[in-house]
């Protein structure tokens, strides 16, 4: 009976767990084939165009750029192939952009 209680308590943390660890996500944005689509959260379309841009030189065929709010900055976390170029051409990019504006943008 105890191991029962303990695996649906585990069972029905795993949705607390998830939720606090993206309490700070702004948004992710995933790279498929090349195409760059917003699969959660709010991005304005000009950071999202910029985004874009530096993906495809050189392209990124697959990956995703998480954006969140860390020391109220916001702060990408890469994932897939991306050169160093790219990682600072992204990071100059997102320097520009307060996290309320992100917040304030429309759902995409």
């Amino acid at each position: 009976m105890p191991l029962a209680l303990s695996l649906i308590l585990l069972l029905l943390g795993i949705p607390l767990v998830v939720a606090l660890m993206r309490a700070n996500e702004l948004f992710l944005v995933r790279v498929r084939e090349g195409r760059v689509r917003v699969v959660r959260g709010r991005i304005p379309q000009a950071l999202l165009n910029d985004f874009a841009e530096i993906l495809r030189d050189p392209p990124m065929e697959n990956g995703s750029l998480r954006g969140v709010v860390e020391d109220r900055r916001l702060r990408i976390y890469p994932e897939g192939e991306l050169s160093e170029g790219q990682k600072q051409r992204i990071r100059n990019v997102v320097a520009g952009w307060p996290v309320a504006k992100i917040r304030n943008a429309p759902r995409s």
